[in-house]
């Protein structure tokens, strides 16, 4: 096999290596904090949108980076609910209402099972590291970039089936359900 051959194979495996490497990492994507002034915060955030990554959420972890979390996708539900069962990493939560904030939660204590209920509507929530709801100044009237808020994606703004909502923490032990949809 000629020289010239044997390069272009490599080429070909070390480009084919990278967009299967690319197809991997699309479980996290990014998302913008806008505050009121145009100040932007950019995190890097896991999607949480089928039962199971509803359910598991950032469970059984011993850390998380800077500006990393999870964006959970609760469209759908009357009520958005949290709970910190199974998780070690001390959490702020950040409840978003389509793609404004509403309401933050600091400091939620690790492996708390303690519901998390938003005082407002709110169909997703954003959870980050304890204390960065601070460091980047995040509050209510926040604006949200992030797939889930664009409406040409319909695929992620999908309510979580009915038969699912049985699994996701309640208030007060009530199973959740969500909305009628008209």
């Amino acid at each position: 096999m000629s020289k010239l051959l044997k390069m272009l194979m490599i080429a070909l495996l070390v480009v084919s290596c990278s967009k299967q490497d690319e197809k991997t990492a699309g479980d996290e994507v990014n998302l913008t904090v806008v505050s009121a002034d145009g100040t932007r915060s950019e995190f890097v955030v896991e999607n949480a949108v089928t039962l199971e990554e509803l359910q598991l959420g950032l469970m059984n972890r011993d850390s998380l980076p800077a500006a990393h979390g999870m964006i959970f996708n609760l469209k759908g539900y009357p009520k958005a609910a949290m709970w910190m069962k199974d998780t070690k990493i001390p959490l702020d939560m950040v409840f978003i209402n389509d793609g404004k904030v509403v309401w933050t939660f600091e400091n939620a204590k690790p492996l708390s099972t303690d519901t998390i209920l938003s005082p407002v509507p709110a169909n997703a929530v954003l959870e980050i590291n304890a204390g960065e709801v601070k460091k980047y100044n995040i509050k209510p009237g926040d604006k949200i970039e992030h797939a889930f808020f664009d409406n040409s994606n319909p695929v992620v703004l999908e309510a979580l089936p009915e038969e699912d909502a049985a699994a996701l923490p309640t208030e007060a032990g009530k199973k959740l359900q969500p909305a009628a949809v008209e």
